[in-house]
């Protein structure tokens, strides 16, 4: 891959959780089958195994890593907070390796233990600006987990949450400049 891949990323879940996870600092994953699963199931260049997930240690607090995207406007973000309490995170032009993107899985993941039982989200790092439809990573949040899915194209995923993210990342691309 040269291009570089979008991110989404939907959750639904109470304010005061959501807050409590921007205050917190990122932590490292245990690396365990599902993180290794996903790993083997991508399609890449000179593969190593999956032994270290980098975290961003670099930022203060997760909420640190939003505000970076956002002030960059290079990079296309964009996130919204819906009265329902569902947030949006979109960001354009994110990475197009999949070694770099290991630090954004592990601050995606570490998002479910925050939330409630009934919560729910989802995450995908896809091939939004160049229309291939390629996936490089589907995450879902259930049940306090977040879970990868094996998906490879945007086919595999529902359409509603295909559209919801082509019409987010549609405005982020408006942000660069």
């Amino acid at each position: 891959m040269s291009e570089p891949r979008s991110l989404y990323l939907k959750i639904k879940t109470n304010k005061e959780n959501l807050n409590r996870f921007f205050q917190d600092k990122p932590l490292p994953p245990e690396i365990d089958q599902d993180w290794t699963a996903w790993w083997n199931s991508r399609k890449m260049h000179s593969k190593s195994p999956l032994t270290k997930v980098p975290v961003y240690a670099w930022i203060k607090t997760n909420r640190g890593l939003v505000d970076s995207y956002l002030s960059d406007p290079q990079t296309g973000t964009r996130e919204q907070v819906s009265e329902e309490g569902e947030w949006e995170l979109a960001i354009a032009l994110f990475s197009q390796n999949y070694t770099e993107i290991l630090p954004m899985l592990a601050w995606l993941k570490s998002i479910a233990s925050y939330m409630e039982a009934g919560d729910e989200g989802v995450a995908i790092i896809y091939d939004y600006f160049w229309g291939s439809g390629n996936v490089m990573m589907h995450m879902e949040f259930t049940g306090q987990q977040a879970t990868f899915r094996l998906t490879n194209k945007t086919s595999e995923i529902d359409p509603k949450i295909v559209a919801e993210a082509n019409d987010m990342l549609k405005n982020a691309i408006g942000a660069i400049r």
